[in-house]
C-alpha cells in the first residue's frame, strides 16, 4: 500500500491506496520529491467542494471534476480502484527513482533517476506508474529536488515558445508566480528582454534579480509609457498572461502594450471579454499555450507512447521536459532564488494550508525522504 495526497470536500487528506501496476510502456517510480502547483491544485481542491447548487458560480467545475475522476484513457488501470468517494488525487510534477518498467520500455531500468509529469499519473504518492512519454532521465549533476519542478518548467518553456520571440525582442510576462519567474529566466537566458507585471512588489524585485529589465505594478498609463520608451515606441513583441484575472483587465492591457502585429499567449485563467477596439488596434494574434507542449492530452502520445516525429514537431511535451532538465544541468536556471518551502510528505496538509493564503510562498516541495 502507498499513501497518496487527495482533496476531499475541499480538505487535504492522506489515504493509503493499493500499489499501482505498470502497464506496457509505463515506468514505476518511487518519488523522492513532488512539487505542489498552487494555482492548478487550488482549482482542483475547489472543485471537490463544489455542489450542484454552486455550479453557477464555477461553471467549469463539472467538466473539471469529470476529467479529474476519469484519469484519462488508461488512468483506471494505472490508478488502483478506490471506494466511491468525492476525492481527487493531487500532484503532477515529481522526481524519483525507477522501481520497475513495463513492457516496451527499453531505455530505462530500476535505479535510474527520473522526472515525471502528468496530472493523471504523477501524483503526490509514495509509488506511481507513469507513461514513458511523461518521463525523462535526470543526470547525476542535477538535484532531484530541482528536477521535480519538471512540469512547471515544461509549461514555462512551451509558453515562451508560443510567443515566437527571438533574440533582441521583448516579452511582457503578467504574473510573477512560479511560472512567471521561470519564464522570465528562460527568456532572459535566450537574449529576450523581459517586462514583469505583478501587484506583489517582493516578487517583482525577484523578477528583476532573475533577469527582468523592467517591472510594472499596475495597468496604468505610467507603465504603458515606460514600456513604450523601453521598446523605442513600438511596444512589446509578445505578452504572456500567466496570472489569474476573473475579469478581462489584464488581457485588454496586453493589447495596449503590444506592438502592431504582436502576440498574446494565454496561459493563466482570465476573463475573455475582449475590448474589440484595442484588440484590432494591436492587430494582435491571440494563441493558447497548452500545458507542457504538443502531445499533451493526446492518448495516442501519452497512453500508447507513440512519439511525434521531430521533423514534424520539434518540441513535444517530453522534449520540453528534457530540455528543462538540461538547463538545470547547465546551471542556466536558478530555482533556489524562488524560495520553495520543503515539507515532509506526511505533513502535506499543512503545506497546502500555507500555500492557499494571500502571502503564500511561491510553491512547496513534498519530501518523501530516503
Amino acid at each position: 500500500m502507498a499513501r497518496r495526497v487527495l482533496a476531499q470536500g475541499g480538505e487535504i487528506i492522506l489515504r493509503e491506496v493499493p500499489d499501482p501496476t505498470p502497464g506496457p510502456g509505463d515506468v514505476l517510480v518511487r518519488p523522492r520529491y513532488s512539487v505542489i502547483s498552487p494555482g492548478t491544485e487550488r482549482s482542483i481542491v475547489r472543485a471537490t467542494r463544489t455542489s450542484v447548487a454552486e455550479a453557477h458560480e464555477y461553471p467549469n467545475a463539472a467538466y473539471e471534476w469529470r476529467t479529474i475522476r476519469s484519469g484519462g484513457v488508461r488512468g483506471q488501470t494505472r490508478m488502483p480502484q478506490m471506494p466511491p468517494t468525492d476525492a481527487a488525487s493531487l500532484g503532477y510534477s515529481l522526481a524519483g527513482t525507477v522501481v520497475a518498467v513495463g513492457d516496451d520500455v527499453l531505455d530505462l531500468r530500476p535505479g535510474d533517476r527520473v522526472a515525471c509529469s502528468g496530472s493523471q499519473c504523477a501524483y503526490h504518492c509514495e509509488l506511481v506508474a507513469v507513461p514513458r512519454n511523461l518521463t525523462v532521465p535526470v543526470p547525476e549533476a542535477v538535484r532531484l529536488e530541482a528536477a521535480a519542478h519538471v512540469t512547471l518548467g515544461a509549461v514555462s518553456i512551451e509558453a515562451l515558445r508560443r510567443t515566437g520571440c527571438r533574440f533582441g525582442e521583448t516579452v511582457a510576462v503578467f504574473g510573477s508566480g512560479m511560472l512567471g519567474l521561470l519564464i522570465a529566466q528562460l527568456a532572459a537566458s535566450a537574449g529576450i528582454y523581459v517586462v514583469a507585471l505583478d501587484t506583489n512588489t517582493e516578487r517583482l524585485a525577484l523578477a528583476t534579480a532573475l533577469g527582468a529589465v523592467a517591472t510594472l505594478s499596475d495597468t496604468g498609463e505610467d507603465g504603458l509609457a515606460r514600456v513604450r520608451a523601453l521598446t523605442g515606441g513600438f511596444g512589446v513583441d509578445a505578452v504572456i498572461v500567466a496570472a489569474a484575472d476573473p475579469g478581462s483587465t489584464l488581457v485588454n492591457f496586453a493589447f495596449d502594450l503590444l506592438r502592431p502585429g504582436g502576440r498574446v499567449v494565454a496561459l493563466g485563467d482570465f476573463g475573455m471579454d475582449l475590448d474589440r477596439k484595442r484588440f484590432f488596434a494591436a492587430q494582435a494574434t491571440f494563441v493558447p499555450s497548452v500545458a507542457y507542449g504538443p502531445g499533451r492530452y493526446d492518448p495516442v502520445y501519452e497512453e500508447n507512447n507513440v512519439d511525434l516525429p521531430v521533423n514534424a514537431v520539434r518540441w513535444t511535451e517530453n522534449r520540453n521536459m528534457g530540455h528543462f532538465v538540461r538547463l538545470l544541468a547547465e546551471g542556466r536556471l536558478d530555482l533556489a532564488a524562488m524560495q520553495a518551502v520543503r515539507v515532509p510528505f506526511a505533513d502535506a496538509p499543512s503545506a497546502y494550508r500555507a500555500l492557499f493564503t494571500d502571502d503564500s510562498p511561491l510553491t512547496a516541495v513534498l519530501d518523501f525522504g530516503d
